[in-house]
């Protein structure tokens, strides 16, 4: 298996397990990366949170190998304000975006510009009310409380990750209101909607939504100027071995 090439108009997403690395895979692949990035990895406490960074970086940087011919490691990447990921060289056609959860890496690849993913474990702790009440705007908050209560969850993050994938793509942060960023998901793709503090912002937004595995959810979010035809969004799991090995 060898990793998708994005045509024009396309976004693929590749999503990889993280929780099944080993720390002898671990100490071997590390070595791989420039310095900086070693030093963020042991800085972190909990082992499956330095697994997902570690194979979140294996996989920009091996996938951005296969479609530069630069050699990953002689790839520079740098972050944003808001910590988004970019390549230094300002002329790469490509944009991408990674996303973590559960154990679970996603990265997405595309030739158009400012794409971005967020993913999301399921199984997590019960849903407060006042959770959803805080971040959803008052049309998916009626949706959300007309799900029967074992479904209310998945709603709300259905919601959750299309406004992360979107903020994450505008490089914006979660300092915007997401009360403000509305989605409807009634029709056959996510539709974006600003109210209040961003009425006005531009919607030239295509989204998609995928079940990588039955316990997460992944959400895409790539630029649709007016006039233009949505892309083309594509998911495929990727080894864990075409990383390390």
């Amino acid at each position: 298996m060898s990793f998708p090439l994005p045509e024009t108009g396309v976004v693929c997403v590749c999503w990889v397990d993280a929780s099944q690395l080993s720390e002898e895979e671990a100490a071997r692949t590390v070595v791989r990366l420039p310095a900086d990035e070693r030093e963020r990895f042991h800085r972190y406490r909990h082992a499956l949170a330095a697994s997902q960074f570690l194979v979140g970086r294996l996989l920009i940087r091996q996938w951005l190998e296969a479609l530069t011919g630069t050699p990953s490691s002689a790839l520079k990447i740098i972050e944003g304000p808001r910590g988004r990921p970019a390549l230094e060289a300002s002329a790469s056609p490509w944009s991408f975006n990674v996303a973590h959860s559960g154990g679970l890496v996603a990265c997405a690849m595309s030739r158009l510009a400012d794409v971005g993913v967020d993913l999301e474990h399921l199984d997590r702790r019960p849903m407060g009310h006042d959770l959803y009440r805080r971040y959803c705007a008052p049309a998916e908050i009626a949706d959300i409380e007309q799900q029967p209560e074992d479904r209310r969850l998945v709603r709300f993050l259905t919601y959750w990750t299309l406004k992360e994938a979107y903020l994450k793509a505008r490089g914006l942060g979660i300092a915007v209101h997401l009360a403000d960023v509305e989605f409807s998901i009634e029709g056959p793709q996510p539709v974006i909607r600003f109210r209040d503090s961003l009425e006005g912002a531009d919607p030239g937004w295509a989204f998609a939504l995928f079940h990588p595995t039955d316990r997460f959810l992944l959400s895409v979010a790539a630029p649709q100027p007016a006039g233009t035809p949505s892309p083309t969004f594509e998911v495929q799991a990727i080894p864990l071995e075409l990383l390390t090995r």
